[in-house]
């Protein structure tokens, strides 16, 4: 009876693909903190720790949701192709995968908008609808169609920039105008970009052949517009910073296309490269130093100070422990 217990745990767990979560946290969080700096107000330390909260619950039930109906679209399909699968294994039921995925998008996309700071709860709004509805295109049609990468990117697109306007990032401020719009628009577009690369190489995972070249060595070239936004006029940012995270990020990769030759690589470089996205967040943290120094240089002992002093530790704790929990946790969970 423990032994059943445990399995139907594990069974789910494997559902959840739940050893990618951390990665969605560094996602909103880095987007968090742009909306943080670029806000015209502070709120009071448990309020904002608590949206902050808030929103990661939310986006966790969002993924968890989503990954779970996922299977349960595909239950057909693994039937025929992947029979170890928890639902054709009957480790669980198809109509208990829908019912139990259904209730935490639901759950997840109240709690996001409940989380997001006061006056912004309408575009948080949006953005959750338009997440949601990503997640359930991508589950329902993503089998056999050549468009399902672009919309498993938009769904890591919306991350950053869910966690931007829920904490107050302004829609009419100087940084929603010329070069500045470019550069925060940077960040969306290359996790877009990094997820619809790694997608491209996931198909083969299950399937017969290799991915193709192009889309191995997309992925060197995918952080490069966080380090050459920083370049544009009138962008205030840490061009280092985005150095050094491009720099990880390219050592990660290399280092996987090392150890995992292809064919047989292909489903353990498709984890590695999930586990890349923290670093991706690391290097656009550079568009955020600029902006929490100039804060941290406000009036000694005040709460901009001190929430600017902090969160510039978070900038690279945050991404770097998202990384390394990721790698530990895929040795329970399978990213895939």
């Amino acid at each position: 009876m423990i032994a059943g217990f445990f399995a139907k745990v594990r069974a789910w767990l494997v559902l959840t693909r739940g050893s990618n979560l951390p990665t969605v946290w560094s996602n909103l969080f880095g987007g968090w903190l742009l909306g943080y700096v670029y806000t015209d107000r502070f709120p009071w330390a448990i309020g904002l720790l608590v949206s902050l909260f808030g929103l990661l619950l939310g986006v966790s039930l969002i993924y968890v949701g989503g990954m779970i109906l996922n299977d349960a679209f595909d239950a057909r399909w693994d039937t025929e192709r992947r029979s170890t699968r928890p639902i054709p294994a009957g480790l669980v039921s198809a109509r208990a995968a829908f019912i139990v995925g259904g209730l935490a998008m639901l759950l997840g996309s109240w709690c996001t908008v409940a989380a997001s700071l006061g006056g912004h709860r309408g575009i948080t709004f949006l953005l959750v609808a338009l997440l949601v509805a990503a997640v359930l295109v991508y589950d329902r049609w993503h089998k056999g169609v050549s468009w399902a990468p672009a919309v498993m990117g938009f769904c890591r697109a919306l991350l950053p920039l869910i966690g931007f306007f829920a904490v107050g990032g302004l829609i009419d401020g100087p940084h929603f105008r010329g070069w500045p719009l470019v550069a925060l628009l940077a960040y969306p577009c290359v996790l877009w970009l990094l997820t619809f690369s790694i997608t491209l190489v996931a198909r083969h995972e299950a399937g017969p052949g290799t991915p193709p070249k192009w889309a191995e060595w997309l992925l060197y070239l995918v952080p490069v517009p966080l380090v050459l936004v920083q370049f544009l006029p009138e962008v205030n940012g840490v061009t280092k910073v985005a150095v050094w995270g491009c720099l990880f990020f390219w050592l990660w990769i290399w280092l996987s296309n090392r150890r995992h030759a292809l064919p047989a690589g292909v489903g353990r470089r498709v984890a590695d490269r999930l586990a890349a996205f923290p670093l991706v967040d690391y290097a656009a943290a550079g568009l955020f130093y600029y902006s929490a120094a100039f804060m941290r240089s406000g009036v000694e002992g005040s709460v901009e100070v001190g929430w600017a002093a902090m969160a510039m530790q978070l900038a690279w704790m945050v991404p770097f422990g998202s990384f390394i929990l990721t790698l530990i946790l895929r040795r329970w969970i399978p990213t895939t």
